[in-house]
């Protein structure tokens, strides 16, 4: 996971957006405030993790729903 954070979040990030913040903010050192258009995109990273970790949940209450029947 180190290696992929260094490298910009290459195939194996969860989303497009994670990927993108990661390529942005890179490994500095230095503490920084983040810019508006990083802000924007960290927002968009966690609604879209969000939304699959539901489309998740749903999708194993759906199967576990069905399999007890």
């Amino acid at each position: 996971m180190e290696q992929n954070l260094k490298t910009g979040g290459l195939d194996d990030s969860l989303t497009p957006s994670t990927r993108l913040l990661n390529q942005k903010l890179g490994t500095s050192p230095e503490l920084r405030q983040l810019t508006p258009s990083e802000i924007e995109l960290l927002i968009r990273s966690k609604q879209e993790l969000a939304a699959q970790a539901f489309a998740t949940l749903t999708r194993a209450s759906v199967h576990k729903v069905t399999a007890a029947h």
